[in-house]
């Protein structure tokens, strides 16, 4: 028999718990009991086992499919900018914008920079748009839009960060640029119910001179090695990997070995989609190793009008659940007036 202030041994604490009734101690092992007891410091027990709680139900996993659009070239200079200053409507996207955004991310390559900052590069081409373009592509249901092209550093590296600075102030996240070669290369990533989606852009069209390096601003240059490293690091961290890339050659309605190369390093590297513009045409489609390649989307809006070729493009339409593609398609579009496209399918 112990005495007060003797340890309790397990035999006495298993005969004071024949005292509380076999059903209590049916209801679990001696170590369940032990840790249910309040014991003062002369082992006797205070008080007997408590009701177990019951734990708060756990809400059930909202794994509805996620729906994706992505557009090709998005120009807002020029002609189709002066048209913008003169509307107050959805301009350019009076057409296609409930469309757009009835999808749950819309995606586009922003072909030209949005700011009144900078000068014109020189090249044959520069493109600068109104800040009031930034409000047109939020009514549009942009919510991702890639800078990795030869045109978002027409106006300079102060315009090109202005830009990057005023599209999250309008929902919508830069994609392959940013304020050195890190942030540039850094993937875009959304968890939408259960499912979450990286992306990353490359640019792959001269100059060269808008890439972003270690210690100045640009957009994502398309370098295998890179590329593949960047896959590589993100493909942990999201369900299904997107590559978004800016390559090929202009008018060209057949893709190049060298595009063909790179979307298969992607895919090889981990990419789940490869998705292409720039050349201002579509062009083909195709798999490798399971996974599909859309070469060039082509134009989407653009003033660019002086062939059906260039008035054509594709907006791709993917359903993505987990890991898992569900569904893809592609939806035609064709430029009119101003640049402003309408739906041809």
């Amino acid at each position: 028999m112990s005495q007060p202030g003797d340890p309790i041994t397990r035999r006495e604490l298993l005969r004071r718990g024949g005292r509380l009734g076999a059903a209590a101690l049916a209801a679990g092992p001696a170590v369940s009991f032990l840790s249910a007891c309040d014991l003062s410091r002369t082992g006797v027990p205070r008080a007997s086992l408590t009701a177990t709680s019951t734990p708060d139900p756990t809400a059930t996993p909202d794994t509805r499919p996620v729906t994706i659009a992505i557009t090709g070239d998005v120009m807002l200079a020029r002609s189709v900018n002066q048209r913008i200053l003169q509307t107050s409507d959805r301009f350019p996207f009076n057409d296609v914008a409930d469309a757009l955004s009835s999808f749950d991310l819309t995606v586009g390559n922003l072909e030209c920079v949005v700011s009144r900052l900078g000068s014109p590069q020189p090249k044959q081409y520069t493109f600068e748009a109104d800040p009031q373009g930034f409000s047109r592509l939020a009514s549009a249901g942009y919510s991702i839009m890639s800078v990795a092209n030869n045109h978002s550093g027409d106006f300079g590296k102060t315009a090109f960060m202005d830009m990057l600075d005023h599209l999250p102030q309008h929902g919508i996240t830069p994609l392959g640029g940013g304020a050195n070669l890190t942030a540039a290369h850094q993937p875009v990533i959304r968890t939408i119910r259960t499912t979450t989606l990286g992306f990353l852009a490359y640019c792959q069209i001269e100059p060269y001179s808008f890439a972003a390096t270690d210690t100045s601003p640009g957009h994502a240059w398309l370098d295998p090695a890179r590329m593949t490293a960047d896959i590589r690091a993100t493909r942990p961290l999201v369900d299904f990997l997107i590559v978004f890339t800016h390559w090929g050659i202009e008018y060209h309605p057949l893709e190049s070995s060298e595009q063909e190369a790179m979307a298969r390093i992607a895919i090889d590297a981990g990419a789940d989609f490869v998705v292409g513009a720039h050349p201002h045409v579509i062009q083909p489609s195709s798999s490798y190793r399971g996974k599909p390649i859309v070469y060039s989307l082509g134009n989407f809006v653009f003033d660019e009008m002086w062939s059906e070729d260039v008035r054509r493009g594709n907006v791709l339409a993917l359903t993505v659940q987990g890991a898992k593609l569900v569904n893809w398609s592609l939806r035609q579009s064709r430029i009119g007036a101003y640049g402003a496209p309408s739906w041809v399918s």
